[in-house]
């Protein structure tokens, strides 16, 4: 099967290897971060610049996961910074940031984080 939004060749970290599982398996992840902002990933043109950097992102943190040998291991800690960095790529993903127009008739729903403080 081939994925979607990034190949192998674009997952660049020494310290790790990619496979293709890890690419397939980021292209679910996302798909979930187009889904969750409701973006049907049918209506992405592809290549995608800013989707194949995010899956190439969650490839190399599944790469790192499971090249560790236990959780102290150096490539956890590299497994988590490149969680981080998904999470931040994935906030930036939006209809606009990826050529799309808005949705006639969606409402301006949105979340917001409270905090005690």
């Amino acid at each position: 099967m081939a994925s979607k939004y990034a190949q192998t060749t674009d997952c660049v970290d020494p310290a790790v290897t990619v496979t293709q599982a890890n690419v397939e398996d980021a292209d679910v992840y996302v798909d979930g971060v187009l889904w969750e902002r409701g973006i049907d990933p049918a209506d992405v043109t592809l290549p995608n610049d800013r989707l194949k950097t995010l899956a190439a992102t969650w490839a190399i943190r599944l790469a790192a996961i499971q090249g560790a040998m236990s959780d102290n291991s150096l490539l956890m800690d590299k497994a988590k910074e490149y969680q981080k960095t998904a999470e931040l790529l994935a906030k930036q993903i939006t209809r606009e940031s990826l050529g799309l127009a808005a949705v006639a008739g969606s409402g301006g729903y949105g979340t917001v984080t409270l905090g005690r403080g």
